[in-house]
């Protein structure tokens, strides 16, 4: 912690108003402190902006997709899959395609242009100077664009829903209590036993938030997470739950990939990254991106492409450092080892787009409690609100299973 143990103990012993704040600004100082220094994920994610509510709620939208899938029989096309995070269905399939579209079969080029849409059925024809030919199963069509004139009406407007994605808030808080032998007794090695306890109160709290901003889970009631006063003790979230929350609505085990217990591979890493962008539209040329993982999975890391590397005899050095991984897509990703990390996981993640914070007047707190015998005791305690992530799909990606020996 900053100051002195003169500065620590005026504060801590006057009961006034202003001593009062300096003193939770002097304890709070001391947990951040330690807090960016100790925790490489912490010292990644911005600390937002204090919230008066039990729940932090932002809007989100699905974006326009820029492909839809579709199977071609004849000149019948056939939408199923998934649009705006659901089932496909007619009012879906009215906001992606209508009269005038022009679609495109990626592995061969076919061009359709779309003459009438009923539900989900596409009367197309072939377009472009191509040919149609049936497909064997559903799949991918890209949405090229769609044909206009300057006598079409403008029918068929369209517009994007928005959903609310939520986080909750949660108490740390630690109490300690000292004895007066104790409190007034002179240690070698310990020059003040009150600094001292808080000292280590506030390294376990800061450990606490370590592993609440990395893999908290909100309670869960057996349907749906619960967050705030809808549970008496609730949990916040963490960033390592969110692509959890998000397959849950939608899967897709390209981003959300399960190795179960096999080694992970250079083979995953630009899969992962791929599908992120491709799938999920994740955007590498803004933000913060970076692969989080733990210690263990980072000495697998190390380990790509061992075979091929070499040592002269005059090397004084042994081993080797990887911190950056460079992704086929022609991305660069820094690694990040963080000793919290659950051992199986492994995270494609941009902090940019990430934040957790307080609880208004909750920073840090402390309360004296009143006691009968010869000894003081404390409560120290503050409230912060879950990962914030905009767009959990779009920046967060996750290889779980991984090896944990």
């Amino acid at each position: 912690m900053s100051g002195n143990v003169s500065d620590f103990l005026k504060l801590w012993t006057q009961g006034d108003a202003v001593s009062e704040r300096k003193l939770q600004k002097f304890l709070l100082m001391g947990l951040d402190k330690v807090v960016q220094g100790k925790s490489d994920v912490l010292s990644k994610i911005p600390v937002g902006p204090s919230v008066a509510g039990p729940v932090v709620r932002w809007m989100e939208e699905w974006g326009y997709p820029s492909q839809v899938t579709a199977q071609l029989d004849g000149n019948l096309m056939t939408i199923s899959g998934n649009l705006f995070g659901a089932a496909a269905n007619a009012e879906s399939a009215r906001k992606v395609i209508r009269p005038g579209t022009i679609l495109e079969r990626p592995s061969d080029g076919v061009q359709v242009k779309v003459s009438s849409l009923d539900g989900l059925t596409a009367t197309v024809a072939a377009y472009g100077n191509t040919t149609l030919s049936d497909d064997a199963q559903s799949i991918g069509w890209d949405i090229i664009s769609e044909v206009w004139s300057d006598y079409r009406d403008a029918s068929d407007p369209r517009s994007l829903d928005r959903v609310f994605r939520e986080v909750g808030t949660q108490i740390h808080a630690e109490t300690f209590e000292i004895p007066k032998t104790r409190k007034n007794t002179r240690y070698e090695i310990i020059a003040n036993e009150t600094e001292h306890q808080i000292s280590a109160l506030l390294e376990k709290l800061r450990r606490q938030l370590a592993y609440a901003v990395l893999r908290s889970r909100p309670y869960h009631d057996g349907t749906d997470f619960v967050y705030g006063n809808k549970t008496e003790e609730p949990t916040m979230c963490g960033i390592s739950t969110w692509p959890v929350i998000t397959q849950s609505e939608l899967s897709n085990p390209q981003v959300f990939v399960n190795k179960n217990g096999s080694a992970l591979t250079k083979t995953d890493l630009d899969d992962l990254a791929r599908h992120l962008w491709l799938d999920e539209n994740a955007d590498y040329n803004t933000g913060d991106w970076w692969l989080v993982c733990h210690p263990l999975t980072h000495q697998y890391i190390h380990d790509f492409d061992i075979s091929y590397r070499r040592m002269e005899k005059d090397d004084k050095n042994v081993g080797f450092s990887v911190d950056t991984f460079d992704a086929k897509i022609g991305k660069s990703f820094p690694i990040l080892s963080d000793r919290y990390m659950r051992p199986d996981t492994l995270l494609l993640v941009n902090f940019a787009a990430t934040s957790y914070g307080y609880f208004a007047n909750d920073r840090m707190d402390r309360k004296e409690i009143p006691t009968q015998g010869r000894y003081q005791r404390w409560l120290i305690s503050f409230q912060t609100y879950g990962v914030v992530v905009r767009g959990p799909r779009q920046n967060i990606g996750m290889i779980h299973g991984l090896p944990t020996s």
